[in-house]
């Protein structure tokens, strides 16, 4: 199979979004009593943490430490950022998800134009005009993530599904401490993958005459590891395109963003 890294994140979860990174970004990151309520912006924005372009929370969901996934209690769609609240009522490790299904879009010439139609490789035979060329099914799909972390974190939320591109959290989200290395996996359903391209920024961009953002890779074994110098709120951009043998496209794209808090040492 043959790899192609993207070294900008495909945002798919909205058209007016595709040129900004999308997040999701909890009020807080560790709580220490049950019951709690959680807050959470979500927003599309060139600049980190400073919000752009609202996105719909129709697909954003909450993972309790049980397994059990919920929608969240409230939300709304506002202009530049969205908002939605749920309560916490539970010790361990919540994920906080945007994203939903995997979409198939198939791509190909007519009469010199280029035009799509959404369809997988076993469903685009019945649509596809006769003289349709260069004919090529993506199949596409972004996540936004978050972890929130009550009392005693633990490890049921940070499972993988082994579909599409994720990221196994060797070092726990609840554990990372400025200037200690964080070290974590990308995988693509289930299999490492090696080469992915990262950006690293955090909170304060607005501030700084630097934004300070760095370029990340990971290992051949899909690891990737790095320190973050100073404690404060940051997100990791990566999103892969893969040529496919999968019997529904020819290629994959997958985009992945993470939004994390580095404690104080």
């Amino acid at each position: 199979m043959k790899k192609m890294i993207l070294a900008t994140l495909l945002t798919l979860c909205s058209v007016s979004a595709a040129a900004h990174t999308l997040w999701v970004l909890p009020s807080h990151f560790v709580l220490s009593s049950e019951d709690s309520w959680i807050s959470v912006d979500v927003s599309a924005a060139n600049m980190t943490f400073v919000a752009d372009k609202g996105v719909s929370p129709a697909n954003l969901s909450i993972v309790f430490p049980d397994g059990q996934r919920q929608a969240f209690a409230q939300s709304y769609q506002g202009k530049r950022k969205s908002q939605a609240d749920h309560q916490l009522t539970m010790d361990g490790t919540y994920r906080i998800e945007l994203g939903g299904p995997a979409r198939y879009f198939t791509f190909f010439q007519e009469d010199g134009q280029r035009r799509r139609i959404m369809a997988n490789k076993q469903e685009r035979a019945a649509q596809l005009p006769a003289n349709a060329t260069d004919v090529v099914t993506t199949r596409s799909r972004g996540r936004a993530l978050s972890y929130v972390s009550v009392n005693a974190p633990n490890q049921t939320a940070l499972a993988l599904s082994n579909d599409g591109l994720e990221l196994k959290l060797l070092t726990h989200p609840a554990d990372v401490v400025a200037t200690e290395p964080v070290r974590w996996q990308f995988v693509l359903d289930g299999k490492p993958v090696a080469d992915v391209q990262v950006e690293l920024s955090r909170e304060g961009e607005l501030y700084r005459d630097d934004a300070g953002r760095e370029v990340l890779s990971s290992d051949a074994n899909g690891y990737l590891t790095f320190t973050p110098q100073v404690a404060g709120r940051y997100v990791i951009e990566a999103s892969v395109q893969l040529d496919s043998s999968n019997a529904l496209a020819d290629q994959v794209r997958e985009s992945l963003t993470l939004t994390f808090e580095a404690a104080l040492p």
